[in-house]
């Protein structure tokens, strides 16, 4: 058999793509197609470089891993990052339940998010959580909640720095060109060190609520080192600008939150801020031809047309080690000059995306073929899957790299549209160089592992798939494909319709 191995969960062999020790083509004859597969191995080596290069770089005091639920919220996914020690990053009622059910200890879920419901709220002391203040308007809730109760409600400040030392445009902004300071002062999440000011001093006497320190999200605006720099620089000062303004508090622990890239990195490939440009001068010319007659326009339309790609990124983000290193080595340096001790701090950080992303794919079948060539040349693959099955990576403009499970080391002689099939446009993959492909021929979209089966609707009223847990060379469903009783069960008719 021969063997190239594509990542450290991926591999072909013979020709056909295996996910560890698991054949592709064989996890959709078992299971249907479409079909979400995440790999348990690579979920726990993602978690374990986290911890450790983390921990290597903050030797001053614990470091605890606390993935976003929102990336991949099913439920043996949670169970499995609950049994490799992990806390966890919530937002809704619902994913607390998921986070108390997988097993997280209740010390180590945050509750983020705003506006947070006072139910929610209650809830989450009342199981022992820590409260992330997201608004002034939830202190009043918190006091009340932890008294009633009888406890002391362990809460954090999340806060708003400025990053005023990078300004380079925002890849989560993908209308066009923003800068990312600006990009981020937008942002709804955090508090003004004005808010702080409103709540700080108070949070410090309430006989109900203990502040043990600081939480931060500016998420994934670019990948870069330097970007990550630049956030830890500016919330070191912030965490320093506060500490002072309450009198030398010292935090227990900090929150950095997340948005670290996945290697391959697919997020916002799909944008290019030239396209304007290239369209407009696609129709300027289109017109001029226009003037000769159709076949002279359509003739010179072709070679254009011909000269459109589309490619996955092709430039691998920084290693989780090297976002470990920056992230560290910026605190460590910055905290102490704005008179923050670092000895017993804890360290958290909330990876989502860097941590999913690779540890899962989505298998689809080819289901039909089109191919135009008179006025111009164009081909259109359509699979069994739709891009409302990748609505968290759709509002991201990604561009996921690919292969096909059953030809991984066919060349690639052509290049076509890969086409969903609900009745929107329902571009996957525009314009990418494909093999010879048939119908009956399965793609594999990598990096499919955060945001993306979480994330998806039921448009057209289309059931929606399984998915698969892979643990070396066993599979294991852990979320059953839909039947179309399930898409219509929140139905109700009201009675004077259904007589």
């Amino acid at each position: 058999m021969t063997t190239r191995r594509i990542d450290d969960c991926l591999s072909a062999r013979d020709g056909r793509l295996y996910i560890e020790a698991c054949d592709t083509l064989d996890l959709l004859a078992e299971f249907g197609s479409p079909l979400f597969v995440f790999s348990e191995d690579q979920l726990r080596r993602n978690v374990r470089r986290f911890q450790k290069s983390f921990q290597a770089g903050w030797p001053d005091g614990p470091v605890v891993v606390m993935p976003a639920a929102k990336a991949n919220w099913l439920a043996a996914i949670q169970r499995v990052l609950a049994t490799e020690g992990c806390g966890c990053d919530i937002y809704s009622a619902g994913e607390l339940t998921m986070a108390l059910n997988a097993g997280v200890p209740p010390e180590l879920i945050s509750v983020n998010g705003v506006p947070k419901d006072d139910d929610h709220i209650r809830r989450s002391i009342a199981a022992g959580c820590r409260i992330t203040i997201d608004s002034l308007e939830e202190v009043e809730v918190i006091e009340r909640a932890a008294a009633e109760l009888g406890v002391t409600a362990a809460v954090r400040l999340r806060l708003k720095p400025v990053l005023s030392r990078f300004i380079e445009h925002s890849d989560f902004v993908t209308e066009g060109l923003v800068p990312t300071d600006l990009a981020a002062i937008a942002y709804k999440g955090g508090l003004t060190f004005e808010q702080v000011m409103a709540v700080g001093p108070r949070l410090l006497q309430l006989p109900h609520v203990r502040l043990v320190g600081f939480h931060q999200h500016h998420g994934r605006h670019r990948r870069s080192l330097r970007y990550w720099e630049a956030q830890m620089a500016a919330y070191a000062a912030e965490i320093g600008r506060v500490c002072t303004a309450l009198g030398g508090y010292r935090p227990q622990e900090i929150d950095i939150g997340g948005g670290f890239a996945i290697r391959r990195d697919p997020f916002n490939a799909a944008t290019d801020y030239t396209e304007p440009v290239q369209y407009a001068a696609l129709t300027a010319i289109s017109r001029l031809l226009s003037l000769l007659g159709s076949r002279p326009r359509y003739t010179v339309m072709a070679r254009l047309v011909d000269a459109i790609a589309g490619h996955p990124n092709r430039h691998p983000a920084p290693a989780i080690e090297a976002y470990a290193e920056t992230c560290t080595a910026t605190l460590r340096r910055e905290l102490p000059r704005h008179g923050v001790d670092t000895r017993g701090l804890t360290l958290q950080l909330e990876p989502g995306r860097s941590l999913h992303g690779d540890v899962g794919i989505h298998l689809t079948t080819v289901k039909a073929i089109k191919r135009t060539t008179t006025p111009i040349r164009w081909n259109v693959i359509v699979v069994d899957t739709t891009e409302f099955w990748f609505t968290g990576g759709r509002y991201e403009h990604h561009l996921h790299h690919y292969l096909f499970a059953n030809k991984t080391e066919a060349p690639m002689t052509g290049k076509a549209d890969i086409i969903g099939r609900s009745c929107y446009g329902d571009r996957l993959l525009p314009a990418v160089p494909v093999p010879d492909v048939a119908v009956g021929d399965v793609l594999a979209l990598l990096d499919t592992g955060a945001y993306q089966e979480v994330s998806m609707s039921n448009f057209n009223a289309l059931p929606r798939p399984a998915s698969v847990l892979v643990t070396g060379d066993r599979a294991s469903l852990i979320r059953r494909r839909e039947t179309e009783e399930d898409v219509f069960r929140r139905d109700v008719m009201p009675a004077h319709l259904a007589r």
